[in-house]
């Protein structure tokens, strides 16, 4: 049973223990999580692809069990006890013992004293290296507890996050927090060791917390920062507005940007390395009327790939789709707004037909994984390095497969289907409301009705709903206009999260994807002449077996995976 409490902490700690410690694989068959077979495939496997990882690792990779159920079999196996870090309350006293950089850089947070012990949470309590730093840093005997990345990475952010910025504002000269800096200052502060810290820890905190952006937004008084999580902007606190010209310039310098240039918006890229992973940085500078404003896009190039069963489809829509992405030619778009995970999806689709051992090359702007066995290409549109001028050279490769980042332009969509026309399996995305719009869209920016006939195979349109928090369910108010709108009876009951420990006061835990998957039967294809009607396509899709998109998210809000608003959010009218 995982621990939440100092009280329980002790309690667990003061237990006797027998040291007759059993392997986590035996644990996890004894409690019926897994079966022997699973347990010799993980073992097979562990041996094959993934020696330096361990059991329990390569065994919820290959979804046999939960991350929790992973970590409480450890636990068991260690014989220590597994805190949740949620609502666990722990001194300023205690976090000013162990460093702030040290915490991050080995994924560690103190808990309590016991016994003139310091008790530690963290994800490998097997690390003595580490264990034996932090007994030479803090004088005290290390007592490790285990609790899970996600809950220490939170826990590091939330109580080293402010503390160690207030000490790093501490440190910058008091005249640069009280004058208006030249460019000379500016440029000097930019790589003093306060500033350098400040936008390292911003950076590391919005990685721990998964954000996708960083937001440093000028105002009159003061900078407000912020973070985009599953979707949403936080704020997460605000500096003195002083700092606003060193930040910027230090944001400049790593971004390789011209730090004397304010006038203009400017584009940066950089990469940093956290935890053996390296995460790619997009930069975009404006300048507005309090100052310039930034905004760091954060892509994880090596985070693990969904596979097309992990996406959220249906059995039955999942089936259909595999089949689609396995076809030898043929044009299959993904289509919605930024942030729908539309890539997802399609790294999701190049994954299984990578198994199929051909030519798969994608053009990309940014890359947004890395994955082995498929040729990636960074366009630059800088350069004059386009969609579809890396596509005329990808046609001379000799590929089986094209995944095409975005189709942008009538040039790029006209390579794309010809492409598909010739024997290649083309993947695409493309930024329209609906699945039927995508077809009326191609038409009108001047692909030949003919030609989509021949080649589309399927438009699937997506979205992203925040999911609810379980923890925290309560009855959503829903108004009058919003059941009208959606055709819910109003005795139709709804949930949505509230917002407690497990979900950090925010209601919602992850996002799922809602969609409509438009396949072009014989009824569509018909329908595929110039000025069709969009709601004439809908129609006949949907007489095909189409489920809309809003209908879906519907009955995800039935479920209380997510709430009405959020379905009204992302409705398609």
């Amino acid at each position: 049973m995982a621990i939440n409490c100092s009280s329980q902490l002790t309690e667990a700690l003061n237990k006797p223990r027998n040291f007759q410690r059993k392997h986590i694989g035996e644990i996890l068959l004894q409690t019926g999580i897994i079966n022997p077979k699973q347990l010799q495939q993980a073992i097979t496997e562990k041996a094959a692809n993934y020696m330096h990882d361990r059991l329990g690792k390569v065994i919820s990779k290959l979804g046999f069990a939960t991350e929790h159920q992973i970590i409480n079999a450890l636990a068991c196996s260690l014989e220590i006890p597994f805190v949740q870090l949620t609502s666990f309350d722990i001194s300023q006293e205690l976090i000013d013992q162990v460093p702030a950089e040290f915490a991050r850089a080995h994924g560690l947070i103190p808990l309590i004293l016991h016994s003139d012990r310091l008790v530690i949470a963290l994800e490998d309590p097997t690390d003595t290296d580490t264990l034996n730093m932090l007994h030479f840093i803090t004088g005290h005997i290390i007592e490790p507890v285990i609790s899970s990345p996600e809950e220490i990475e939170y826990a590091i952010s939330q109580h080293y996050g402010q503390s160690d910025d207030e000490d790093v504002l501490k440190e910058l000269p008091t005249e640069t927090k009280l004058s208006q800096w030249d460019e000379q200052q500016a440029r000097k502060q930019a790589k003093d060791k306060p500033t350098v810290k400040l936008i390292h820890n911003l950076i590391l905190d919005a990685i721990n917390r998964h954000a996708s952006d960083i937001h440093i937004r000028p105002k009159e008084h003061e900078i407000d920062i912020l973070f985009r999580v599953d979707g949403s902007l936080i704020k997460i606190r605000s500096f003195d507005r002083s700092l606003l010209s060193a930040s910027v310039a230090r944001i400049k310098i790593i971004g390789g940007m011209n730090i004397a240039e304010h006038r203009v918006p400017q584009d940066g890229r950089t990469k940093v390395k956290t935890k053996n992973k390296v995460i790619d940085l997009r930069i975009s500078i404006i300048p507005t009327i309090h100052g310039e404003s930034v905004v760091l896009r954060i892509l994880d190039t090596s985070a693990s790939l969904k596979s097309i069963k992990n996406i959220g489809f249906t059995e039955q829509d999942s089936e259909l789709f595999t089949q689609l992405v396995n076809k030898s030619s043929g044009l299959v778009l993904v289509t919605g707004p930024t942030g729908s995970g539309k890539s997802t999806t399609l790294y999701a689709a190049l994954q299984e037909i990578k198994e199929r051992e051909i030519n798969i090359i994608t053009v990309e702007d940014p890359v947004e994984y890395h994955v082995d066995d498929i040729l990636q290409i960074q366009v630059h549109a800088s350069i004059g390095y386009t969609f579809a001028k890396a596509l005329r050279h990808i046609l001379r490769h000799d590929p089986d497969a094209i995944m095409i980042g975005e189709i942008r332009d009538e040039e790029t969509a006209k390579i794309a289907v010809e492409s598909s026309l010739t024997g290649h399996l083309v993947l695409s995305t493309l930024h329209t409301n609906s699945a039927a719009a995508t077809i009326t869209r191609l038409l009108e920016i001047g692909i030949q009705p003919y030609l989509l006939n021949s080649t589309l195979l399927a438009v699937l349109a997506q979205r992203l709903v925040k999911r609810n928090c379980p923890h925290c369910l309560q009855e959503e108010e829903i108004s009058v206009a919003v059941r009208k709108q959606l055709n819910l009876k109003p005795s139709d009951i709804f949930y949505k999260g509230k917002g407690c420990d497990h979900c950090h006061n925010v209601g919602y835990s992850g996002r799922l994807a809602v969609y409509e998957l438009l396949t072009v039967n014989s009824e569509v294809q018909k329908l595929i002449q110039p000025k069709v009607n969009a709601a004439d396509i809908e129609e006949a899709a949907i007489a095909g077996g189409m489920t809309p998109l809003t209908k879906r998210a519907i009955e995800l809000a039935k479920q209380k995976s997510t709430s009405i608003e959020e379905v009204y959010r992302v409705r398609l009218s």
